[in-house]
C-alpha cells in the first residue's frame, strides 16, 4: 500500500470504495477497489473471487488487472484506470441530444467483444449496466466491476442466486428461474437501448410496474431514424425466452458489426476472431437448412423438438460448443461444488416450457426474499437495515438482528433505487425444489 498515493475517491458502494491512486514506481495512475473483508472465512473467499476472475480476463475491452493484496482488514484490487468515465455519465451529459448511430455501433461492438470473451470462459458477469462500462480518452470501451460475476462449472450449468441491478435484469430472474449467459445479453440490450434513446427501456413509476414491464418485454420502439439493424438487434436481445436470444458471437457475426471489429482488436487477435465468426455463420447456415428440411416433413412433435434443439444450438458460438464437449467430461466433484454454490446442471433434464402469460411468482418471490446486500447510501435508508458510519468507524454494516424482506423495502422505496445492485441468496431447499420441478416437466 505504501507504493500507492490516494488522489481522490472515484466512487462508493456497499462493497467499499474505488480510489484513484498514483503508483510512485511506475508513475502511473490506477483505479484501486477497497473492499472491507468480512469476518467469516467463506465471506473472505467470496471477496477474493473478484480478483481471481478479473486476473483471468485478459482482453483489450475488459478493465485490466494489475495486482491485489490485503492490508488492515481490507482487500485491495488494483486495476487499469479508465480516464473518460463511464457510459452512464456519457448518457446523462447528452441532455437529450441523441448519439449518432456510428458512435453507438463503435461502442456496442466493443461491449460485445468483452461479453463474448467472458462467456467463452464460462463467466457470467450478472451486473452489466452502463455504469459498469468504462471509457478511455483514446476511444476504448471496457467492461468492468466483476464483483457480481460467477464462474460456472461448465457451459450447461445455470446460476440461481439473484444478482443484479433490477432495471437491467431479465424476466427469468424476476420469475425465479435458473439463468445462464443469456441474462447478460438482455442486460447488454438495455445498454444498447439507452444509447439509442438516452432512456431506460423499461420506464415505470413503481417497482411493481417495472417488474411487470420487464416480464412482458414491453418497451417503446427506437427513434425511427435509426437503422433496421439496430431495431432488429434490440428486438432479438429482448426475447422473453432466453433460448431465443442470440449469443454474443452471433451478434458479432452480423454484417454491421463484423466490419467494425478490425478497428477494435489488435491485429494478432483479428485473424483468430474472424475464424470464430466464420464458423458461427457456417453453423447457423447449416442449422437453417436443417430447420427447413424438418419443416417439410416429420411429425408435429418431432418438428417442434428439433426446432427447439437447433435454435438453442445455433445461438451458441463455436467456442461455447467446444466448451460444452469439454465441460461435460469434468469431474463430479466440481459439479457438486457448483450446485452447492447455486448452479444447476440442466444438461440431462428437460427444460421448463416458457409460458406466455406473466408469472404470479414474481412478487411472491420478492415478498419472502431477504435482502442481504445492496448499494443504498446511508441517506437513502431512514431506519433499520444500515448503520451510519463516519471516517473513524467501519463502513456500513447490515443489521442481522432485524432482517427485512425486499418487498418491505420496495413498498416505500423510490423506483430510482432499481439502478442499485442487489444480491439475494436462495435457500438450498428452494433450489432443490426447482431442480425436482424441472425434472418432472
Amino acid at each position: 500500500m505504501e507504493e500507492y498515493k490516494v488522489l481522490k475517491v472515484l466512487g462508493e458502494g456497499s462493497f467499499g470504495r474505488v480510489l484513484l491512486v498514483h503508483h510512485g514506481i511506475s508513475d502511473q495512475k490506477y483505479a484501486m477497489k477497497e473492499i472491507r473483508l468480512p469476518m467469516s472465512s467463506s465471506g473472505v473467499e467470496n471477496s477474493r473471487k473478484e480478483a481471481v476472475l478479473l486476473a483471468k480476463m485478459k482482453h483489450p475491452n475488459i478493465v485490466a488487472y494489475k495486482e491485489s493484496f490485503e492490508a488492515d482488514g481490507h482487500l485491495y484490487i488494483v486495476m487499469e484506470y479508465c480516464d473518460d468515465g463511464d457510459l452512464m455519465q456519457k448518457i446523462k451529459h447528452r441532455r437529450g441530444n441523441l448519439f449518432p448511430e456510428d458512435m453507438i455501433l463503435h461502442w456496442f461492438v466493443q461491449m460485445c467483444l468483452a461479453v463474448n470473451h467472458i462467456h467463452d470462459k464460462r463467466v457470467l458477469h450478472r451486473d452489466i449496466k452502463s455504469k459498469n462500462i468504462f471509457l478511455t480518452q483514446n476511444g476504448k470501451v471496457k467492461l468492468g466491476d466483476f464483483g457480481s460475476a460467477r464462474l460456472l462449472a461448465h457451459p450447461m450449468s445455470y446460476a440461481y442466486t439473484y444478482v443484479g441491478t433490477p432495471y437491467y435484469v431479465p424476466p427469468e430472474i424476476w420469475e425465479s428461474m435458473p439463468y445462464n449467459n443469456k441474462s447478460d445479453i438482455w442486460s447488454l440490450g438495455c445498454i444498447l437501448y439507452e444509447l439509442c434513446t438516452l432512456k431506460h427501456p423499461f420506464q415505470a413509476n413503481s417497482w411493481k410496474h417495472l417488474i411487470l414491464k420487464i416480464c412482458k418485454g414491453s418497451y417503446n420502439p427506437l427513434p425511427s431514424h435509426y437503422s433496421y439493424e439496430l431495431h432488429y438487434l434490440i428486438k432479438q436481445m429482448f426475447k422473453r425466452n432466453p433460448q431465443d436470444r442470440p449469443s454474443a458471437s452471433t451478434i458479432l457475426s452480423r454484417g454491421c458489426l463484423t466490419k467494425l471489429i478490425k478497428n477494435c482488436l489488435p491485429s494478432e487477435m483479428i485473424k483468430e476472431f474472424e475464424q470464430v465468426l466464420k464458423e458461427t455463420k457456417k453453423h447457423e447456415g447449416s442449422a437453417a437448412r436443417r430447420k427447413g428440411s424438418v419443416m417439410a416433413g416429420g411429425s408435429s412433435n418431432n418438428r417442434k423438438e428439433n426446432r427447439r434443439r437447433e435454435d438453442e444450438s445455433s445461438n451458441r458460438s463455436p467456442l461455447e460448443r467446444k466448451n460444452i464437449t469439454e465441460g461435460l467430461s469434468e469431474g463430479t466433484k466440481e459439479q457438486r461444488k457448483s450446485e452447492q454454490e447455486g448452479d444447476i446442471d440442466l444438461s440431462h433434464v428437460h427444460r421448463r416450457q416458457w409460458e406466455k402469460r406473466i408469472s404470479n411468482t414474481v412478487l411472491d418471490v420478492l415478498e419472502n426474499a431477504s435482502l442481504l446486500s445492496s448499494s443504498f447510501t446511508p441517506e437513502e435508508t431512514e431506519s433499520g437495515g444500515v448503520i451510519n458510519y463516519c471516517e473513524k468507524k467501519p463502513r456500513k454494516q447490515w443489521d442481522k438482528e432485524t432482517p427485512r424482506t425486499l418487498m418491505n423495502i420496495l413498498t416505500n422505496a423510490d423506483v430510482s433505487l432499481a439502478f442499485k445492485t442487489y444480491t439475494i441468496y436462495k435457500p438450498a431447499q428452494q433450489l432443490n425444489e426447482v431442480v425436482t420441478k424441472m425434472q418432472m416437466l
